[in-house]
């Protein structure tokens, strides 16, 4: 059976240090993004009722940080509003 009770809310999840966080999100979260670019590699993951991104060093082996994010900040950091107006669109034109 399913159960919230394991997971922490954000602002305990945020003031955690970060070997709980990386062990909670690795456990629990569901990776939904994996992005490299020129500022380096991070990955986004659902954890409970908000999301996780975990910035990486040069290499998969370092984790500079990891932080919940809300919802909305997520959306903002990790969506194209040009491409999700055009996928809105297409939704609505059969």
């Amino acid at each position: 059976m399913f159960t919230y009770e394991k997971y922490l809310p954000l602002i305990a999840f945020n003031e955690s240090s970060v070997f709980f966080k990386a062990s909670e999100v690795f456990r629990y979260g569901f990776l939904l993004a994996d992005i490299t670019d020129e500022e380096g590699s991070k990955q986004l993951y659902s954890y409970h009722n908000y999301y996780v991104e975990v910035v990486f060093g040069d290499n998969y082996e370092e984790i500079q940080t990891i932080e919940g994010l809300t919802i909305d900040v997520a959306l903002d950091k990790y969506t194209d509003s040009n491409i999700l107006a055009d996928e809105i669109m297409d939704l609505f034109h059969v």
